[in-house]
Formats: structure tokens, C-alpha cells, sequence
């Protein structure tokens, strides 16, 4: 295991601070903490010059997304922040903490703490943290809903053999707790849930907003296998389901992790 350096460390929990302050649109200590880690991680290296230029600009042009709402900005402001969560862009060292086999028939695996995907889902939280929010419905059936199709999709993926009974508690799991809340679970409801899934109800039906975020964010795991973008198919309906109950971003991030904390303890990938 690859611990990180002191800085780094710092950098990437100010990072984590500022994510989670700006969904809950505290917005003064959320730029406060994103101001520090950025200059922690150009300290530590993890920012090099080439990517300050491609951050500035992704921070301004989502406040110019936000400010002036013009058509013509989103389809710049999407390719640029999609790049930039898929590590298309240059002048990021995301530090590799472990690498390997989980179990001997297990898929091989790195955990990396990914600086740029945590910001781009910043600059997608800088724009939905001044949206008006859609209140609940009040059912919170739905919810129980969602996490009991989270079950059934563990069983599914267990007795179809793509998921085999191998439980574990891996060194650096805590390291990878807090990557997988704060820079996967997060930002990708924040994306699907939050952003896509709210802005479609606003402009069509709950169910059709409902089936469309999900059916993105199984396709997005296609190169994982048509088997995993099914399964993400219906894990996003079931996290689609306790947001629409709660209006909760932080519920439906922590159903995400939970979910993909019992895979890694208990299960590996065939």
C-alpha cells in the first residue's frame, strides 16, 4: 500500500470538506476549503501547471452556467467536465494508494484518490447549489423501495455467478471509504441524481426522469460489461428512488457507498 504524502492528505480532505459544504450550500467555508486544497495540491505536485488553467477555467465557466443560464455554455461546460472526470485531461497526478488481486479469481485492481473527477463533480455541485430545490413528496416508501432493490440486485448478480462470496477487510479500507463516498458516491449523484434526474423531471414525467438518468448511468459502466451496465441500470433506479423520496443528495450518496462497500467486503468480481 502507497500512503500519501502529508500535503496530499490535507489536499484532498480540504477537497472533501469543500464537496460536502457546497451540498449542503454553505457556500463561503465550501470556496474557503476549495481555495486551500487547491494550493495544497499544487504544493504537493498533485496539480501541475497545465491542469491551473483547465481548473480556473472549469470553475468560471460554471458560474457562468449558473450566472447567465445561456444555452449555448452547457454543451462546453458538460465536454469539459466530462474530460475531466474520465482523466482525459493533462497536468493531474491522482496518487495510486493499491494495486492488485482482491481474491485469486478476483478482476485486478487499483485504488486511486482522483483529484480531477472530485472537481469536476465540484463544479457540477457550484451550479445545482443554486438551483431552487423540488420538495418531497413525502413518499418514503419509495425509499424502502430503493434499498430493497439494492438487495435484490446483490442476490441477482450472486446466483447469475457474477458475483462470487468472498468476504474480506482489506488494510486500506478506510483510505477507500473515503475516496468512494466523497469522490465517487457523491459526485456521481450528484451528476445523475441531483443534476440529470432533477433537471428532467422539471420538464417531463417523474417516471420517465427516473428511467432516463438510469439508463445513462448503466450505460456508463459499459466498459465494465453489458452485464455491469445492467446492474447499474437498476442500482441507479433504486438510488433514483431515494432521492425522489428524500430530496436528499447526501441519502442517495450514502445508499451508493453502502452499496458498494458490502461488494467489496463481502463479494468479488467473476
Amino acid at each position: 500500500m502507497f500512503l500519501p504524502d502529508s500535503v496530499t492528505t490535507a489536499a484532498f480532505a480540504l477537497l472533501a470538506l469543500a464537496l460536502l459544504a457546497e451540498s449542503l450550500r454553505l457556500f463561503w467555508p465550501s470556496r474557503l476549503a476549495l481555495i486551500s486544497s487547491l494550493a495544497l495540491a499544487i504544493w504537493a505536485e498533485r496539480l501541475h501547471f497545465s491542469a491551473i488553467g483547465l481548473v480556473l477555467g472549469a470553475l468560471l465557466l460554471s458560474y457562468a452556467v449558473w450566472r447567465y443560464q445561456r444555452a449555448e455554455l452547457y454543451p462546453v461546460w458538460l465536454a469539459l467536465l466530462l474530460a475531466m472526470a474520465l482523466h482525459a485531461l493533462p497536468g493531474f497526478d491522482n496518487p495510486l494508494l493499491w494495486q492488485g488481486y482482491l481474491t485469486a479469481n478476483s478482476r485486478y485492481y487499483q485504488l486511486y484518490w482522483n483529484y480531477d473527477k472530485a472537481l469536476a463533480g465540484y463544479c457540477v455541485l457550484m451550479v445545482l447549489s443554486h438551483s431552487p430545490l423540488i420538495q418531497t413528496q413525502g413518499k418514503l416508501a419509495l425509499a424502502w423501495v430503493g434499498a430493497l432493490l439494492l438487495l435484490l440486485i446483490l442476490a441477482l448478480a450472486y446466483f447469475a455467478g457474477v458475483l462470487l462470496w468472498a468476504p474480506r477487510w482489506p488494510i486500506w479500507f478506510v483510505y477507500w471509504l473515503f475516496a468512494n463516498f466523497f469522490f465517487v458516491a457523491l459526485v456521481e449523484e450528484a451528476c445523475f441524481r441531483a443534476g440529470l434526474q432533477r433537471w428532467l423531471e422539471l420538464r417531463t414525467e417523474p417516471f420517465a426522469a427516473l428511467m432516463a438518468s438510469s439508463l445513462l448511468f448503466g450505460l456508463v459502466h459499459l466498459a465494465a460489461g453489458w452485464e455491469w451496465a445492467g446492474l447499474a441500470f437498476m442500482a441507479g433506479l433504486a438510488y433514483g428512488l431515494i432521492y425522489a423520496a428524500t430530496r436528499q443528495l447526501l441519502l442517495a450518496a450514502l445508499a451508493h457507498v453502502v452499496f458498494n462497500s458490502i461488494n467489496l467486503l463481502l463479494f468479488s468480481y467473476s
